[in-house]
Parts: C-alpha cells; sequence; structure tokens
C-alpha cells in the first residue's frame, strides 16, 4: 500500500476540472486517520509526502519517504494525471533501487527469482492513497532536494530525461540527513537499501548490507546546515 500525504501544491497538482467542476484525487487529512481505524491489522504501509513547485513553465514534484528521507522528483508530469504519475512512480522505485544495490554490490536472487520479488513488490503498492496533510520535517528535506535542483539548474539546466532524473536521485540521496530526536546523521539511500533489500529477497543480514554500503565507498558528504526536528 502506498500513501502520499500532499502539501497544498500537491493537492492543486493532482485536481483537475471536469466539465467546470473542480475534481481532486487528493482526500481530506480525516480520511486517513478513518482508513487506519478501519483497518485493525493496518497493512505495511509504504508512506511518502508529496510537493510541486514550477521551474519557469516545467512543473517538478518531488516526493520523500517518511522513514527514509529517500527523494525521487519527477519532472513534466502532466497536472491531474494521477495514473501516469503511478505509473512513473511504481517503475522508477524499482528501477532506483535496483541500480542502487547494484551499485552497492549486494547480492541479489538470480534473474527468475529476483523478477518473482519485484512483481511481488510491484503488487504491494497497490492501492495508492491521496490524503491532504504536511509534516514539516519531511518539508524541510524536500525543500533541501529542491535547492540542491535550483543549484544544479542554474549550472547544468534542469535535468528532464529519465537518466539524468536517475543520477539527479542518486546524488541528492547520498546526503546525510537527520531526524531530531531519531538518533545520528544517515544516508537516506542507506536507509532505503535496508527497507527494500529483504523485499529483493536478498540474504545479507542488515550489519552484512551495512559492511557492503561502506566498502564501496557510497555516501556523501553533504551536511545540512540546520538540524531538522519533528513537528507534526
Amino acid at each position: 500500500m502506498l500513501i502520499f500525504d500532499c502539501t497544498q501544491s500537491a493537492c492543486e497538482f493532482f485536481s483537475s476540472k471536469v466539465k467546470g467542476q473542480l475534481v481532486s484525487h487528493v482526500q481530506p487529512a480525516s480520511a486517513a486517520e478513518t482508513l487506519e481505524v478501519a483497518d485493525a491489522t493496518w497493512p505495511a504501509v509504504d508512506r511518502w509526502q508529496l510537493h510541486c513547485v514550477k521551474f519557469g513553465r516545467t512543473n517538478v514534484l518531488v516526493a520523500v519517504q517518511v522513514d527514509t528521507r529517500f527523494a525521487m522528483t519527477f519532472v513534466k508530469l502532466k497536472p491531474g494525471d494521477v495514473k501516469g504519475f503511478l505509473e512513473q512512480f511504481c517503475g522508477r522505485y524499482q528501477i532506483e533501487l535496483l541500480l542502487l544495490a547494484d551499485n552497492t554490490q549486494v547480492p541479489l536472487p538470480p534473474q527468475t527469482e529476483l523478477q518473482r520479488h519485484a512483481i511481488a513488490w510491484a503488487e504491494s503498492m497497490s492501492p495508492a492513497y491521496f490524503f491532504k496533510r504536511n509534516d514539516r520535517s519531511v518539508q524541510s528535506h524536500i525543500t533541501q532536494v529542491l535547492d540542491f535542483a535550483d543549484q544544479v539548474a542554474y549550472e547544468k539546466g534542469l535535468p528532464v530525461e529519465v537518466e539524468d532524473v536517475i543520477a539527479f536521485d542518486m546524488r541528492v540521496n547520498r546526503f546525510l540527513r537527520k531526524i531530531g530526536g531519531k538518533g545520528d546523521y544517515f544516508h537516506p539511500d542507506e536507509e532505503m537499501l535496508l527497507r527494500v533489500y529483504p523485499v529483493l529477497g536478498g540474504a545479507l543480514s542488515v550489519e552484512g548490507v551495512k559492511e557492503r554500503y561502506r566498502q564501496v565507498g557510497r555516501g556523501g558528504t553533504h551536511r545540512p546546515d540546520s538540524d531538522d526536528s519533528e513537528r507534526g
């Protein structure tokens, strides 16, 4: 199950006019609470926050995973096109994590078995829900991603091709992050790899994955200027 918490700008992005009437694909925050209460078992949830900005006339949507602060950016999406966004999101999610696993040199199952795990993972991403709510700590990390995007756009131009956007994501996910009250600095790509590696059928232990991560020299040295804290 995917949960997308949407800022006001993301809510507007996923709204469209149908026969003159404004139709939104985003539910109010109260609906999220109802969903949680209604489902006592509450299956594993992959929760992200979405925010939308414009670079000139180009829509840029940033998704940050709440627990790991792993970021993905999407460029030139059509406003109101939830289906198109979900197709891109789910495909990119798997591609970026498989690339991360390959770059980190963690062992994965044989191709046939890996494909079976990937299909099961893709199926677990359904259904997807969109709610209007905003965690300010996550938003602070989204702002840092956008600041870096602004720097890249100024120096080289905004990345728009899929390969360039993925390369951008890989860079920002090596930056050090911190969540106030939850320990030391961490790398989002390492945290996400630890989360997804078992889903892909990986056999290494948590410590084994961390050791491989350190061995290949991954992880940026960029540390944000200010500490972030959870503030609701």
